[in-house]
């Protein structure tokens, strides 16, 4: 059998492969650190309706969000902003509240704006 130049061994083949990224070679760790798993943050889609007095205004376009917990905190910062807004306009909006719905429409958690202003705040 004549080793033909043109023709690599198949130890060179398999040198070439591990050199350029190819599957370790049984017995031959790689020497590149694997693949960090990529952790994909789920989010879940909550509708923000506000309830006034006598309204319903329904959210029509929803907004993700990691869990309840960051929606909550989300429809506190609305409800804050909410109130301001009414005090620039003369209007007491602490009795509004926040109807947190889910993908399906079903209710799942209220926030009153009063919660919003932190305890003691019913000037």
């Amino acid at each position: 059998m004549s080793n033909n130049p043109k023709k690599p061994s198949e130890g060179q083949d398999l040198r070439r492969w591990d050199d350029e990224g190819g599957a370790p070679r049984s017995g031959h760790p790689s020497q590149e650190v694997p693949f960090a798993p990529k952790h994909k943050t789920e989010t879940t889609l909550y509708y923000f309706n506000i309830r006034t007095e006598g309204h319903l205004v329904e959210d029509p376009e929803g907004d993700s969000y990691p869990d309840l917990q960051a929606a909550r905190e989300a429809a506190l910062a609305t409800a804050r902003v909410m109130i301001a807004e009414g005090g620039q306009k003369g209007e007491d909006r602490r009795s509004w509240h926040v109807e947190i719905m889910n993908r399906a429409n079903e209710h799942v958690l209220t926030i009153m704006f009063s919660e919003a202003l932190g305890p003691g705040a019913d000037g």
